[in-house]
């Protein structure tokens, strides 16, 4: 990843990263032709709906708002920016300070919790997170009053 010119890196660690996000998600409905006695018929469309309603339960829990897309990442934080390689989908990304909604670190679970205005609130976890969240707290106060007073971003239950 090549930094924009004038751009200075403070860091590059290693850390396990997640989104928070909901998705769609499809499901195929079961229905079937059942020719015979009544109580081959009724036990056939009995089976069919509670085949649907399982189906359908499943798709709405994978669709709720979750942490998703689980990878060891790269993150290089540079002073516009981190720069996170996430080795799982195999590709950088770039999010930019001026960027951030929220940044909550919680140095007992070895985490940081951001949010970004063009991307899902995002988590990093590892032995190297606390440095990173104390390195980019003094990146994003160098200077900056706008970003002294982040409102933390609200933990999932």
């Amino acid at each position: 990843m090549l930094l924009e010119v004038g751009e200075i890196a403070y860091g590059d660690v290693s850390a396990h990263y997640a989104r928070f996000y909901g998705t769609n998600v499809t499901y195929n409905q079961r229905s079937g032709f059942y020719f015979g006695s009544p109580l081959f018929v009724a036990a056939g469309l009995i089976g069919d709906t509670v085949a649907n309603n399982s189906a359908r339960n499943r798709a709405q829990a994978m669709a709720q708002a979750q942490w998703r897309d689980f990878s060891s990442c790269r993150a290089i934080l540079t002073d516009r920016r981190m720069l996170l390689h996430v080795a799982a989908e195999n590709r950088w990304v770039s999010l930019r300070h001026h960027e951030i909604i929220s940044f909550l670190p919680v140095i007992e679970q070895w985490a940081l919790f951001t949010d970004y205005q063009q991307w899902e609130p995002m988590r990093l976890a590892g032995p190297t997170v606390p440095w990173l969240a104390a390195a980019t707290i003094s990146v994003l106060n160098r200077g900056r009053s706008e970003y002294q007073q982040l409102p933390p971003l609200p933990l999932p239950n």
